[in-house]
């Protein structure tokens, strides 16, 4: 970790993609603790553990867990024992794919990737702008629509079939090798199917798994900037006073977010989806007032090129757009209030 500490301005200045850190980590067992579902808070506090010293970084680790989180919970046993042994040790690195699908779910831009069954598996077609954690030899877990509109999941490697380019300069996060993957009759193998006949049982299971891993991005950028904000307070206690929080009341606050996390977490096999999201929006409004409280706590020396407190701000405004953003939570506890949502459909799909 010192060695990722000391890169943290090359990853954020220049897009230093750490994958070398990534796989140090994945050698040191950080991954290895994601064995069933109930550990699904550790992975968490492993993510939070790097995000607390670089958000980047944190956020590939977030992309890692959850394509282990996919094939954790998948029935395809063959590929269980195959790839997990390869996904926790970093020998494969990878991403999750599914911020297309999940908006296309829940009505927001349709699904880029279409499927066509043939025998031993599926012809994948289409292109994904955003897959993160990504270069040749990765692998990531995508969904593709058959012609019934009936989802398929699956593992798709980074071969050379597969065509991978980066034409976007990103504010932040643009260390965490963010690619454009364009998929032209790529055979999906029977054999790396993640959900197929089962696709809607299996999509209850991982989603809010999958929502809730974000949180350790959350909690690794709010323990940074309280930590810039206990800092400024050895100098400038004096003017901070009159700012409209404290010190310890946004500790408080993050406190008790993390104990709705763990609560969230041992009970992840029965969850309430809009428990879930309102969880994951607390997250991104909390990360939002506490990295914009480090600045404002920090004053001019907060908003210098390489101080601390600015790239946790931009750092942070990640976490209230990466999927599911903001705006996507906002629009899918309306229609859950409306008696739909994407979990509730899909457990009307399993009868």
């Amino acid at each position: 970790m010192q060695t990722l500490q000391k890169l943290v301005q090359k990853i954020d200045k220049e897009g230093y993609y750490p994958k070398e850190q990534i796989k140090a980590l994945a050698n040191d067992g950080i991954f290895a603790v994601l064995e069933q579902r109930s550990d699904l808070f550790k992975a968490i506090e492993n993510i939070s553990k790097i995000s607390n010293i670089c958000g980047t970084t944190g956020f590939c680790m977030w992309c890692q867990f959850a394509l282990i989180w996919y094939v954790l919970n998948s029935k395809n046993l063959e590929l269980k024992t195959r790839l997990l042994p390869k996904l926790k040790s970093g020998e494969i690195l990878g991403g999750t794919a599914l911020s297309n699908p999940m908006k296309s779910f829940a009505g927001i831009e349709k699904n880029h990737l279409k499927a066509k069954r043939i025998d031993g598996g599926y012809i994948i077609n289409g292109t994904l702008p955003w897959v993160s954690n990504i270069e040749q030899g990765s692998a990531f877990g995508a969904i593709a629509l058959l012609p019934d509109e009936k989802p398929v999941m699956g593992v798709i490697f980074c071969d050379e079939s597969v065509k991978l380019s980066s034409h976007i300069k990103y504010a932040t996060l643009e260390g965490s090798a963010t690619k454009t993957i364009a998929l032209k009759d790529y055979f999906l193998k029977d054999s790396d199917v993640l959900g197929g006949d089962d696709i809607y049982e299996y999509l209850v299971k991982i989603t809010p798994g999958f929502i809730l891993l974000q949180a350790g991005i959350a909690a690794g950028i709010i323990n940074q900037s309280l930590e810039c904000i206990q800092k400024s307070q050895l100098t400038h206690a004096h003017i901070n006073e009159f700012l409209p929080y404290s010190y310890d009341s946004l500790k408080s606050e993050f406190i008790n977010l993390l104990e709705r996390v763990k609560d969230a977490c041992n009970n992840i096999d029965n969850p309430n989806p809009k428990s879930i999201l309102t969880l994951r929006l607390d997250a991104s409004l909390l990360t939002q007032k506490i990295t914009a409280a480090a600045v404002l706590f920090s004053g001019t020396m907060g908003y210098l090129a390489d101080a601390k407190p600015q790239r946790l701000q931009r750092e942070g405004n990640f976490v209230l757009i990466v999927t599911p953003s903001i705006k996507h939570i906002l629009k899918e506890l309306k229609s859950i209030e409306n008696g739909g949502g994407c979990i509730n459909k899909w457990k009307k799909e399993i009868l």
